[in-house]
């Protein structure tokens, strides 16, 4: 269990947990830090919600780049050399080696599971989707996805795409909350979608809803863009109720008894 909800003394027990069982790897900062010793050049923005599952290619760690504000999830790999040498020399009694340098620009995002191979360059403003493998320089920015990795969307698009499904997956968030729990969802749960409800004033805004405006930096451009938007509802209540009327418009939940039997 968690040790979290019992407030600072319990962070900082799970940060010494992790630290125990991981060393430098358990905090994402020490581990920065650690390579950058090494010789990498990684901006200390750099984002690893789980750094214990991120592989930073450590045995020539002076070719490794990662610029401002970037965001590894769990279980991205990021190379700069291979042992391709062992089935040469295996088969020829020769070594050739492969190692590369990989330089990682600014305002980057790799998903869960993403593999960067040495010897690629990724400019600034890129999202690589979960589980893509990354063989090739990335030189325009946009969203890139697969094995291996193509451009799929321009940010532009991606950006229109997201905002056109905002309150649909809001929806879904609240309907499954409600299906599993039988009460109406607290409003923290919806902390990356409230922009479609919370009022525009910071001094009613709800304590996660401003730190999340605050967190990774850029608290000004947020706020700013915040501030000059418009909600969708008029406030939490607001979207609930039209929440309710739409599940009570639908059939139904099936249950896991009943799609067996069918």
């Amino acid at each position: 269990m968690s040790l979290v909800k019992f407030g600072w003394l319990g962070k900082k027990v799970n940060w010494l947990r992790r630290y125990l069982i991981y060393g430098p790897r358990g905090d994402a900062l020490l581990y920065v830090r650690r390579l950058n010793r090494m010789g990498a050049r990684i901006d200390e923005s750099l984002y690893m919600p789980a750094p214990e599952l991120v592989f930073l290619d450590d045995t020539t760690p002076w070719m490794l780049e990662i610029g401002r504000d970037v965001g590894l999830a769990a279980g991205v790999k990021i190379l700069t050399h291979d042992a391709s040498w062992l089935m040469m020399k295996a088969r020829d009694g020769v070594i050739r080696g492969h190692i590369a340098p990989v330089k990682i620009g600014n305002n980057v995002f790799v998903g869960m599971g993403a593999v960067i191979q040495c010897g690629v360059t990724i400019c600034d403003n890129v999202i690589i989707s979960t589980n893509s493998i990354v063989s090739s320089s990335i030189r325009e920015p946009g969203v890139y996805a697969g094995a291996p990795a193509k451009q799929v969307a321009s940010y532009e698009r991606f950006l229109a795409l997201r905002e056109a499904r905002q309150i649909r997956e809001a929806y879904v968030l609240a309907r499954q909350y409600y299906r599993r729990f039988g009460m109406r969802p607290p409003q923290e749960v919806f902390h990356e979608y409230f922009w479609i409800f919370a009022p525009r004033e910071l001094e009613h805004l709800h304590p996660v809803f401003l730190a999340k405006l605050r967190e990774h930096g850029h608290f000004d451009r947020s706020k700013t863009a915040f501030l000059s938007s418009q909600p969708d509802f008029e406030g939490y209540d607001a979207f609930w109720d039209w929440c309710v009327k739409k599940m009570e418009a639908e059939p139904p939940a099936r249950t896991t008894e009943e799609h067996v039997q069918s």
